[in-house]
């Protein structure tokens, strides 16, 4: 009977899931000139193309994804990534270049060339995943330090899986990944420029608890014990199914991270949190492309609305210390506070304010500071922003007016460096833009003035924005064009900058969108008498289907 049950649900499932085919397809051209400049910022030329496109087959979903690319990024072969993450109900597979995430502190957003599988039946949850995260290069040309650098990176694999249960507002579950670096995939020069074949091994928690519908404890947990070198003679101690999963010797260091945060939140907007994160330093994963670490940090959050919601605010305070081992010459204590409050009393009338504070204080460490180079400073911002947005009666034209002052203020505490490092900075600009609805027409025109204040000297900017948009064909066709002036004064120097841009969007059908953009950017140097100048263009086409 419990067979029959199962087969008559597949079917009405199949009979009520229609077949589907949708995504995109784009293709961009990217031109680039300079006169002017020694050193050009981009290639004359890049074209890139790319689709994301989804096959449902009754119920079975199948997404793609692809991208391929002219342009050198790293080292000198074209960049083409091809992958596909079918699924179907509760079950995900994973095949090709996929991106894959369990957590923050394990596996946390790495592309692997590989396979792997998901599955989330009711209150289980699994995820595995096998496959290449870095492809060697032996002696390969670094386009960012063509000089004196080369990349030299070993074939590096993955294994990884979470095992889990819950839902998605309580679960628990555990991670784990072991990764290594293929030692005979570079040649002996590598080892001899002192480049070695790493290994490493991560297990953590990850686990959600809600205890009410507002109330809910997050906790992570992760221990890491990376080898730099796994081909090293000398060994430590361990265990002969420990040295089996990874080479435990001098190369090796253990590291824990940990992130736990208390948060209540109800519908009425108020909202209540505490946070705690530890990183130990030197913590590193294969798994994640770059962690903070060597932090210990606390923040509480808080936030509520009021006067039927046109009262906001949200507001955090926090301390951090790094140097967790003392192995720094010097110990970093912070103190972080912010706050905005937003108030909208009138329907055309709003102001936002905003209060930041960053405090900056090192203590000895391993060695005594210097007091000539010790670092002791308080940062602080204000920023006051009032709006207006008025519309005519007819409703066919609106204009929205606005203000934004910023005050930012260094004060270093310490009397040798605050003649160079004491500074204020005072922001103004005043924004206008009027639209006029039925003909799809709006014009902006914005004004900023900038100055520095400092012991060794003053410094201005000011400038304007003028645009101009114009929709035609009921909007299926955009044109807009810009136009920007700066100039930069300081003792030393006047520096003129003039930004003209032309956009152009058009979309035909439902399947076809066309894109034009070109701008240029001219810097003329009044005081030198020097002069660049930087065409950049780009056209791009999509197609939806």
């Amino acid at each position: 009977m419990a067979i029959k049950s199962l087969n008559a649900q597949d079917v009405t499932h199949f009979k009520q899931n229609k077949s589907s085919f949708h995504g995109n397809l784009s293709a961009t051209g990217i031109f680039y000139n300079s006169s002017g400049i020694i050193n050009p910022r981009k290639p004359p030329s890049t074209f890139i193309l790319s689709g994301n496109f989804t096959v449902n087959l009754k119920g079975f979903i199948f997404p793609f994804s692809f991208t391929f690319s002219n342009r050198n990024f790293d080292f000198r072969q074209p960049f083409n990534q091809f992958g596909i993450s079918p699924r179907y109900k509760w079950i995900t597979l994973h095949l090709g270049f996929r991106n894959i995430s369990f957590d923050r502190y394990v596996l946390a957003g790495h592309t692997v060339l590989g396979a792997g599988i998901e599955l989330n039946p009711g209150h289980f949850r699994f995820g595995f995943i096998y496959g290449r995260l870095r492809k060697k290069t032996n002696h390969a040309f670094n386009v960012n330090n063509p000089v004196s650098d080369t990349l030299n990176d070993y074939n590096r694999k993955l294994l990884s899986f979470k095992i889990g249960v819950g839902s998605a507002r309580t679960f628990f579950d555990l991670i784990v990944l072991w990764a290594a670096d293929d030692s005979t995939s570079l040649d002996a020069t590598a080892k001899e420029r002192g480049i070695y074949p790493a290994t490493n091994l991560v297990a953590g928690i990850n686990s959600r608890i809600a205890f009410t519908k507002t109330l809910h404890l997050e906790a992570e947990v992760a221990y890491s014990i990376y080898t730099l070198n796994q081909n090293s003679i000398i060994k430590v101690d361990m265990p002969e199914f420990v040295d089996k999963i990874i080479p435990i010797n001098i190369s090796s260091n253990g590291y824990m991270a940990i992130r736990g945060l208390l948060e209540y939140k109800n519908k009425k907007g108020l909202m209540f949190g505490l946070q705690y994160r530890r990183v130990d330093p030197g913590y590193m994963s294969m798994g994640a492309y770059f962690l903070n670490n060597d932090f210990e940090n606390m923040t509480l959050k808080a936030g509520f609305r009021a006067l039927q919601k046109k009262l906001r605010f949200n507001g955090s305070f926090g301390v951090e210390r790094n140097n967790l081992r003392l192995s720094r010459n010097a110990t970093t204590n912070k103190i972080i506070g912010s706050a905005t409050l937003s108030y909208d009393p009138l329907r055309f009338f709003g102001i936002t304010l905003n209060y930041s504070n960053y405090s900056v204080n090192q203590k000895p460490g391993r060695i005594q500071i210097a007091d000539s180079v010790k670092l002791y400073q308080t940062n602080g911002t204000i920023m006051v922003m009032p709006h207006f947005q008025i519309l005519s009666k007819n409703q066919k034209v609106s204009q929205f007016i606005s203000y934004v002052f910023t005050r930012i203020n260094l004060n270093d505490k310490n009397e040798y460096t605050a003649y160079s490092y004491d500074f204020i900075t005072l922001n103004h600009i005043v924004s206008y833009n009027i639209s006029f609805l039925p003909v799809s027409v709006s014009v902006l025109a914005s004004f900023n003035y900038n100055k520095v204040l400092m012991d060794i000297g003053n410094s201005t900017n000011m400038g304007g924005t003028l645009g101009f948009t114009k929709g035609l064909w009921k909007n299926k066709i955009s044109l807009s064009l810009n136009s920007n002036l700066t100039q930069s004064k300081n003792e030393q120097q006047t520096v003129m900058i003039i930004t003209p841009s032309f956009v152009a969007r058009g979309k035909f059908g439902k399947h076809h969108r066309v894109k034009f953009r070109f701008n240029i950017i001219s810097t003329n140097n009044n005081t030198y008498l020097t002069s660049t100048m930087e065409e950049i263009g780009d056209l791009s086409y999509v197609f939806t289907f």
